[in-house]
């Protein structure tokens, strides 16, 4: 997704081990994880209390890391992930998207 010239990946596990947020330039170019301050991962479900997933920047520097509960059904599950970039704050609501099985017989 973008915020202007900022590209930023969003990683949501459905098991909850790894929920990731990286940032890459306007050519793509990896940025460090301390390129973005507050950094944080709401998981939302629905018919449950929002559950704040604790981020912090990862043993590389490339990413923010953190983990949370199983999402058991995401279809009915969706992630607020916020930030700071040059002290403007930034949020947006995004949906769990699971992939879809590869077809039969394709490669």
């Amino acid at each position: 997704m973008m915020k202007g010239d900022l590209h930023y990946e969003v990683v949501l596990d459905t098991s909850g081990r790894a929920y990731q947020v990286y940032f890459t330039d306007a050519v793509r170019e990896d940025l460090p994880a301390s390129i973005a301050s507050t950094v944080t991962v709401t998981i939302k479900r629905t018919g449950e209390k929002d559950e704040p997933i604790p981020m912090a920047i990862d043993d590389t520097g490339e990413s923010w890391i953190g983990r949370g509960r199983e999402v058991r059904d995401p279809l009915e599950t969706r992630a607020t992930v916020t930030f700071t970039i040059a002290r403007e704050p930034y949020s947006i609501d995004i949906p769990f998207v699971v992939p879809a099985a590869p077809a039969a017989g394709s490669r």
